[in-house]
């Protein structure tokens, strides 16, 4: 087993966590140690057997590992804790007061790649994991993290306790007031509460760009343009200059109110009136604009008037909104530059197909199907999940394996009908048109339609 690279594991936790971290933190993960680890020599060491574990759990073993994985507090003793983690895998042994402690013990030692691994493999309805990845990131000095996983921890189903607010108070006082409050702020907005975030912000005695811009964005991502034009107008009567931010999020706010003519107007003041150079997320709401209204060959055009090479997430937004207004010429030139871009991403060949299918072009279904299979891109299913009871229960579609499918899907049914007497008819545009009796048609579904 080998201890990865700092490189790599600084990577990671930035995929993973999607935050910049502090350079302290990166500057120690870069004095780990990068050698060999020679499995189980510390476990036998310790008196505990490498021979495979027996199908029922040992407590006693469960306490040895337990015993040795407590001496294991600092980088140096990573190297001890990562044989014994092996021998625990290698052995089978499953135990959540064992899975807490690896955790832990990865935690104390600083190396977080390895914690963010532990941290997923375990009940998210604990706080245990919770506390130990708090911990761990205001330890190393990571406050903004530490505080994002305290809100996520609500989310995930499980409750602070006597061992998580000692690390949340230390982070949120080691953060300045005007941090903390924009965090709130963005925080309660994702929760669709903005009377808190309002309330939240008009209560901040310090206020500074980032505040304004959080909660500009806040009544933005609920389509409330004059509110957030208002904020905007108060923002500068107050002495603080707008930038690229604040004009993403007003932006943003005029395409999900669909006010297409303001957000025109708003797009273009910004280089004119306050001289800020369009990004590419500037263009990728503006494109995501004229889409929205159904006016894809604007979207093209202002496409070949940027300044550099559009991404994927532009030509992705053309796809989306040619899958609403039904453009499947459209859609083949954006899949052909998706494909070039991102081919191994499932999302898009799906979407394609679903596009000729609504059309009724089965052998554009074919053909999508035919050059997905042929790159062997395998579609990711996604995953539901609700807390019920501090317990996680995880669904895919079709999914009967829940003890209690036969009741989840009559209450389903029933909610249907409810929707139909009320009027709601379902877009025919999953996977198929919902009526299916050419023979054309019949060639294209195959054995394994469901896989795609």
């Amino acid at each position: 087993m080998r201890i990865l690279c700092p490189r790599c594991q600084l990577s990671s936790l930035i995929s993973a966590f999607g935050s910049k971290l502090p350079s302290a933190f990166c500057n120690h993960i870069s004095r780990l140690a990068v050698d060999s680890i020679d499995v189980g020599h510390v476990a036998q060491r310790e008196g505990v057997s490498s021979s495979p574990s027996p199908s029922h759990i040992d407590e006693d073993l469960v306490g040895r590992f337990v015993s040795i994985l407590g001496t294991c507090r600092d980088p140096l003793g990573l190297q001890k804790g990562r044989q014994v983690h092996a021998q625990i895998v290698v052995r089978g042994v499953r135990d959540s007061l064992l899975g807490g402690r690896i955790l832990g013990m990865y935690v104390l030692c600083r190396s977080f790649m390895d914690a963010k691994h532990v941290f997923f493999s375990l009940e998210m309805g604990s706080s245990l994991p919770w506390n130990w990845m708090i911990r761990g990131f205001t330890m190393m000095g990571c406050y903004e993290l530490a505080l994002l996983f305290y809100f996520k921890m609500w989310f995930g189903g499980a409750y602070p306790d006597k061992y998580t607010f000692p690390y949340v108070i230390k982070s949120a006082g080691c953060l300045s007031a005007v941090g903390l409050g924009s965090a709130l702020i963005d925080m309660y907005s994702k929760c669709g509460n903005l009377d808190l975030a309002r309330r939240v912000f008009d209560s901040m005695t310090e206020k500074n760009e980032v505040s304004w811009n959080s909660v500009i964005a806040a009544y933005g991502a609920h389509g409330l343009v004059k509110d957030a034009m208002d904020l905007f107008r108060q923002m500068q009567e107050a002495g603080f200059v707008p930038d690229h931010i604040t004009f993403l999020a007003l932006i943003s706010a005029c395409g999900h109110a669909g006010q297409l003519d303001e957000g025109f107007r708003l797009f273009h003041s910004m280089h004119e009136q306050y001289r800020i150079a369009a990004r590419m997320e500037h263009y990728a709401c503006m494109v995501d604009l004229y889409g929205r209204a159904g006016q894809l060959n604007k979207a093209l055009k202002l496409i070949k008037s940027m300044p550099f090479k559009p991404d994927a997430g532009i030509w992705g937004t053309v796809l989306g909104a040619c899958r609403i207004h039904g453009n499947v010429e459209i859609a083949e030139l954006a899949s052909k530059h998706l494909f070039d871009l991102d081919p191994e991403n499932s999302g898009y060949y799906v979407l394609l197909s679903n596009i000729h299918a609504v059309a009724g072009r089965w052998k554009g279904v074919l053909k999508a199907r035919s050059l997905m299979k042929e790159r062997r891109v395998q579609k990711v299913p996604g995953y539901s999940w609700i807390v019920v009871n501090n317990i996680t229960h995880m669904f895919v579609a079709a999914d009967k394996s829940h003890l209690d499918s036969e009741c989840i899907y009559f209450i389903l049914k029933s909610l249907l009908l409810v929707l139909r007497e009320e009027g709601y008819v379902p877009k025919p545009d999953i996977i198929f048109p919902l009526q299916m009796d050419t023979s054309e048609q019949a060639a294209v579904v195959s054995p394994d339609a469901s896989e795609h």
